[in-house]
Formats: C-alpha cells, sequence, structure tokens
C-alpha cells in the first residue's frame, strides 16, 4: 500500500526570489523560532556542545549511532559489524530488503503545499516575503493541533523553492499514522495538499560487484557491442560530448583522476546534517562523503551496508576521460559532468531533490548561487516505490520548460516501473536495464512506463575501494549492475547529440529520441520498452549522420572558448576527414583538462565550490589490485577529427 496524495489541487508555483532583506524579518515567525530552539537543544544534547561546535565538525559515527538507538527503529539488535567489501553483514545479523526496493514504512517529515488562494490573500495582506511566513504560521497551528491528537511535536523546516513547507515530526509515523497526520493537515483551509517528503536510494543493484581482469576499453561490451550495447563507436560518437554539461543527481563525486579534471563545480543540496556526513546543511562542496550505514542506522532500511560511491559509478559511465592511458571510457568521454549531491547516508529527501532538480536545470532556489550554465540534461539514478510526489512533479515541469531533458532509473524492483519515482513522473525519460545478451535484466523494472533500455548489468565504471570514508589513495574501477547504471548511457547520448557549433536544441533532441528505434530485447515481461538505444540511429534520426553513417553536422571555426562558441563556420565536414582549419580550431577545446588541468573556468565557478582537480595523493588500482599511472600530461587527442578506433570497426 502506498500512502495516498492528499488534496484536490495540485498548484503550480514558479520559483520566487526574496530580497535579502526580508530573511531576517521575524516578526510573523514565532513557531519557525521555537522550532529552532528545539533543534538548538537537541543538537546539544545529541552531541555534547553548542550548535556552532556541532557545525564545526561533522558528528563522529557513534554519536550518529548513539542516535539511531534512541530513536524508534526496525527490531532487532544494533551492533557493530566487520563488513565485507560487498557490504554482506556478518552471520547471523538480521537482514532487510535492499534500499529502495519496497514501500516506505514509517515516515517524520512532510511537505505542505499551500492553495495560491492563500498565497494570494496573504500577499495583499502583507506583502511577498511576510506572505509566505505568515501561511506558515497559519499553518502550524493546524499542525500543532494535529500533533497533539498523535502525541507528537512538529516543528517547521524550511520552504522548498516553490514555496512549499518542509515540517518534521519528532518520531517516525506508520502508515495508518501518516495518512491521518496528513488527512488532518490537509483539512486546514490554507493547504493544497500535503504528501510525504520521501527517503529515495540510489538505483544500483545492491551490494553487487563483479571482479573481472584488467579494466581496459576492449572490455566495455556496453559501448561497442552494435547489438546488445549501445554501439557508441567510429562517427557515432560525434563531437564526444564536449561541454555539454550533465547533471549527476546522487551522491556527489569523489575526485578519480580518470574524470574530475572535465567536471563542472556542482552544489551539495543534503540539508540533513547527519546524511551529509560534512558537519553542516547545504554547501558548494557536493563531495561524497561516503553513504555507510551501520547495523539499523536508517530505520527502514536495516541492513548495514559500505559506502557505494554511486555517484562516481554514475558519472563515469557518463564522462571518463578517454585517451588518457587510464582506465575506462566514458559515454561521452568530453562531456562535462555536474554532481549534485542529493543523496547521503540513509538515502535523501524528496524536497532536497525537487530544489536540485530545478536548479540544475537554472532556476532559482533561495541561499543556493544560481547555476549561470545550467545542465542540459539531467541525470536521475535514484529511486523511491511511491506515486509520483507532487514536489517532483513541480520541479521537472520547471526544469523541462527551462529546455533540459531529464533522465531516470527505471528501478530494481523486477515489478511496474509505474511503481517508483521518478521513473513514474510525467517528463521524464525513464530507463530499463539489459544484459550483455540482450535481455531485460533480472532486477529491472518494467512495462509502459520504461520508454527505452541499455546496458545495466557487468557495467565496467569507477569506483573507490573504501568501506566508509574517502581516500584519494583508493581510486579503482568496479563492475556494477542496476538501471542506474542504464540510464547515464541515454543521458551521455543525448548530449552526444549537442554537438558544437550547431543549432540543435533539447527539444529536437528528445523529438529525435522519441523517433529513433532501438535494439531489440529479449523481453520476459508484456512491455520492456521499446528497445535498447542505439547511438547511430539516434544521431541519423537528429540529424548528425546520414543515412550511411557518414558526418553532417556543422563544426565551429573558430575556437571555443570556456564551453562556449565564439563564431561558427557553415563549412561541412567531410566523414572522418576535417580540414586543417577546422582541426586546429577545435583541438584546443578537445584537449584542455589533458595535463591535469581543470576545464571548469571562471564562467560557471561556483563560489565557495572546491577545485575540480586531480588530488596530488591519488593512487588508482586496477581490477587486480594493482597500481595504475596517474596520467596528467597526455592529451586527448592529437586532432578531433581522429576518433578512436576499434578493433575491425567498419563504421
Amino acid at each position: 500500500m502506498r500512502l495516498p496524495y492528499f488534496g484536490a489541487q495540485r498548484t503550480e508555483t514558479p520559483p520566487r526570489r526574496y530580497p535579502d532583506n526580508c530573511r531576517t524579518d521575524n516578526r510573523r515567525r514565532k513557531h519557525p523560532a521555537r522550532a529552532a530552539l528545539s533543534l538548538l537543544a537537541a543538537s546539544a544534547i545529541l552531541f555534547g556542545g553548542d550548535l556552532p561546535a556541532v557545525l564545526a565538525q561533522a558528528p563522529s559515527d557513534e554519536a550518529i549511532l548513539a542516535a539511531a538507538q534512541a530513536a524508534p527503529q526496525i527490531e532487532g539488535p544494533v551492533s557493530p559489524l566487520t563488513l565485507a567489501r560487498n557490504g554482506a553483514a556478518r552471520p547471523n545479523t538480521p537482514t532487510a530488503a535492499a534500499p529502495g526496493t519496497l514501500p516506505q514504512q514509517v515516515f517524520d517529515r512532510f511537505i505542505v503545499t499551500y492553495t495560491n488562494e492563500a498565497k494570494q490573500r496573504k500577499m495583499q495582506r502583507d506583502g511577498d516575503w511576510d506572505a509566505v511566513r505568515g501561511i506558515v504560521d497559519d499553518i502550524m497551528d493546524t499542525v500543532e493541533v494535529v500533533s497533539e491528537a498523535l502525541n507528537v511535536d512538529t516543528k517547521f523546516l524550511h520552504n522548498t523553492s516553490t514555496d512549499d513547507a518542509v515540517i518534521q515530526t519528532s518520531k517516525t509515523l506508520n502508515k495508518n499514522e501518516a495518512k491521518e497526520f496528513m488527512a488532518k493537515v490537509a483539512s486546514d483551509p490554507d493547504v493544497a495538499s500535503v504528501e510525504p517528503d520521501y527517503i529515495n536510494y540510489p538505483a544500483a543493484e545492491g551490494d553487487i560487484t563483479f571482479q573481472f581482469n584488467d579494466p581496459q576499453y576492449s572490455k566495455q561490451w556496453n559501448l561497442t557491442n552494435p547489438t546488445t550495447g549501445v554501439q557508441n563507436t567510429g562517427n557515432a560518437r560525434l563531437r564526444r560530448g564536449a561541454y555539454v554539461k550533465v547533471a549527476v543527481l546522487d551522491t556527489g563525486y569523489v575526485p578519480h583522476p580518470d574524470l574530475v579534471t572535465g567536471m563542472a563545480n556542482g552544489y551539495d543540496f543534503v540539508s540533513d546534517p547527519l546524511s551529509a556526513r560534512d558537519g553542516d546543511g547545504r554547501d558548494p562542496n557536493p563531495r561524497d562523503e561516503g553513504d555507510y550505514a551501520p547495523y539499523n542506522l536508517c530505520k527502514d532500511q536495516a541492513n548495514a551496508h559500505t559506502s557505494t560511491w554511486h555517484g562516481t559509478s554514475v558519472a563515469g559511465i557518463i564522462g571518463a576521460r578517454g585517451n588518457n592511458r587510464m582506465g575506462i571510457v566514458g559515454v561521452a568521454d568530453l562531456a562535462r559532468v555536474q554532481p549534485v549531491r542529493v543523496l547521503g547516508r540513509c538515502g535523501g529527501r524528496t524536497s532536497d531533490i525537487a530544489d536540485a532538480i530545478i536548479w540544475a536545470a537554472g532556476g532559482h532556489v533561495d541561499g543556493v548561487p544560481d547555476n549561470a550554465y545550467p545542465a542540459k540534461i539531467i541525470n536521475m539514478s535514484i529511486g523511491t516505490v511511491t506515486t509520483c510526489p507532487a514536489a517532483y512533479q513541480r520541479a521537472i515541469n520547471i526544469a523541462r520548460s527551462k529546455g533540459a531533458i531529464v533522465v531516470a532509473a527505471a528501478g530494481n524492483g523486477n515489478t511496474e516501473a509505474s511503481k517508483y519515482a521518478p521513473a513514474n513522473c510525467m517528463g521524464v525519460i525513464t530507463v530499463g536495464a539489459t544484459t550483455k545478451a540482450g535481455t531485460r535484466a533480472s532486477f529491472s523494472n518494467y512495462g509502459t512506463r520504461v520508454n527505452i533500455s541499455a546496458p545495466g548489468e557487468n557495467i565496467l565504471t569507477l569506483s573507490m575501494n573504501s568501506l566508509d570514508r574517502p581516500d584519494n589513495t583508493k581510486f579503482s574501477y568496479d563492475y556494477e549492475s542496476g538501471t542506474s547504471m542504464s540510464a547515464p548511457h541515454v543521458s551521455a547520448l543525448l548530449a552526444q547529440q549537442l554537438v558544437n557549433g550547431t543549432s540543435m536544441t533539447t527539444k529536437q533532441v528528445e523529438e529525435a529520441f522519441t523517433l529513433a528505434g532501438g535494439n531489440r530485447i529479449k523481453c520476459d515481461k508484456y512491455f520492456c520498452s521499446r528497445g535498447i538505444i542505439n547511438s547511430f540511429n539516434l544521431a541519423k534520426k537528429a540529424g548528425n549522420l546520414d543515412a550511411n553513417g557518414r558526418v553532417t553536422y556543422l563544426r565551429p571555426r573558430k575556437i571555443i572558448s570556456k564551453g562556449l562558441s565564439a563564431g561558427a563556420s557553415n563549412t561541412k565536414i567531410a566523414d572522418r576527414a576535417a580540414t586543417d582549419e577546422a582541426a586546429e580550431a577545435t583541438a584546443e577545446a578537445l584537449t584542455a583538462g589533458a595535463n591535469g588541468e581543470s576545464l571548469t573556468g571562471d564562467y560557471d565557478r561556483i563560489p565557495g565550490a572546491p577545485a575540480m582537480e586531480i588530488p596530488e595523493d591519488a593512487q588508482v588500482y586496477d581490477l587486480n589490485g594493482d597500481a595504475e599511472p596517474v596520467t596528467q600530461d597526455e592529451p586527448l587527442v592529437t586532432n578531433p577529427a581522429q576518433k578512436p578506433r576499434e578493433a575491425d570497426e567498419q563504421h
């Protein structure tokens, strides 16, 4: 049973800026102030210090475990574990389902949406910022009455970018209690709807890794196989996604030498410091702090697990740097991956993810520097078992209105994708997983909600061989499985169509995707999508290749500076042969970042964000555990018209 959506009206409210001087106005903040005092007291009690001391350093695992022991938990003893590499618990430890594969059972956060009438009435009376604060105060009066009936305390946490309120109960509620709570809050005439602030999880196949020899491009069947892979070879690579920004909403990133120099600054949207593990809430550093959790910490999901480095694995499939004599090649290996951290320890909140979607697409989120050069593609290899939350749908609608394409993993429940969000939200491209044999992966969700499929089993990508916290001396490669690994194939191929120097738009790319045929799937269900995405078919339908697979798009002649074209020529480039002028014109852009220099320029720097560069102490290990050289000075290409050639390649 899934919790229903309460409220008959789903409002669409565009994000709105508030003047800085309004933020300090506390004339109507009596309830949020009490919430802040409660949070302060709770923090001091929990961590044994004052609030500044709490924020100065990340809470220890011992403190977090102590808090978990004091909170309502799934039945079973909490005990320290000796964890294996694959995250399995010691023998006789009670186990639970993999994160995100069952409907959420307990709830402590909710998203309250105000009616348009309430907003308009308050604005006419109080002005813009006071209007929102006034509605919060009025609604919290209703919330307090409801809370007393359920013997819980409730506090206001924050507003979302679409002016919804996020509130939290002092204890977790079961489904029946949560339904009662939401129904009573929704009875307030100023409330349009109430929904849970669901916890979302990476859509990776839980704790499965495969060990083979030698991390080489030849091992990447998912890229090269013409029937069961995506056939991203030869001319189908186009310009390898050069300078197209792809946002990865996930666990963040670690500065893997095979990826980091091509990344763009991102942001950390995890608002809960305990989940973030970095000592604060939202900040400009989206580095992955590890999502390791001891047994029974995460309430709904009792299993202990090691850190997954999931965001780096997803990002590596998109943009691992090619021709640098290291490891693997990303699908669009010159794309600019923008890490947007939305998942931490115990998953991520819907309200944070919704704000991150809007920000990645170029929308404004209060308290966060604007993303001046927004992402064209937004990859969401995450999910939770629920109908599409209204907060998601509003955010996706805003992102699409700004020209972004949103790609989501179908989920790993071996069930209908319509049961999983954001896969079931309107306007997203939902991706299922297939195997090297061209069959539906046994874990992959299916059904008419799945638009396309891509390789998602036994996929070689980037990782880190650390069980808990990030360690720059333990960068590695691993074979991973899950629809999480399928979605970035599609995101990268879509980005690849936005070749620099053409007038191609995301709308045209999405239309081409809708019309392009895929490779056949051996489907064991009534519907497994329309096929496996094929790079050649997509490029042809987008008009970047002709019917014979020859390049037809127009390249810029002038130097591309900072990811933006300084000028374009109408000169057509023949198949596999560019003029010396065109080659010289694009060489700078294509070789940028090859010597460890970051591709991130001042034009899209996020204030306070760390530099995207290879750490001085970086060490990379192959699948055998042998150290690999860290390349600092090899060019990506000598001539952009000369694409890497596969053995026996005919195209």
